[in-house]
């Protein structure tokens, strides 16, 4: 969404239904500014489709869990081969390597385990859930 905001011309894979509003992505305002396709990434046409797109793009960034989008075909590797010039980022919630790298994040977790968490509510009692904006956020756009 900043990188829309900024200019970039942003095109965001998403399932074949859509996102979590389904056939109608413009209602999620996390997509403002941005193009939408959906793409079965477990059909051949759909590894395709994403690595046709990162012939002439000049970032892709993917949210998996490590080893997911190698497994896919659409790792680093082949789209670096594609196209020497692009950047390749990677947003997992726990990191490519060590002990919860293939776990399951969510933003309670990542925000209860630095600490963060505690710091939300009243003292003395337990603390408030907020909203996803504090540890999850970066994962969604």
């Amino acid at each position: 969404m900043m990188l829309a905001d900024m200019g970039a011309d942003v095109i965001r894979v998403e399932l074949p239904k859509g996102g979590m509003f389904g056939d109608n992505p413009k209602l999620d305002i996390l997509n403002r500014g941005k193009r939408c396709i959906g793409v079965d990434l477990k059909t051949r046409e759909g590894v395709e489709t994403v690595l046709k797109l990162a012939e002439s793009c000049n970032a892709m960034f993917e949210g998996f869990r490590p080893g997911v989008v190698e497994k896919l075909g659409i790792g680093p590797e082949p789209v670096t081969a594609l196209n020497p010039h692009l950047v390749y980022g990677r947003m997992t919630g726990w990191g490519q390597d060590g002990p919860l790298a293939h776990a399951s994040g969510h933003d309670i977790n990542y925000i209860s385990i630095t600490g963060a968490l505690h710091a939300i509510g009243n003292r003395g009692e337990k603390p408030v859930v907020p909203l996803n904006l504090v540890g999850d956020f970066g994962g969604v756009v």
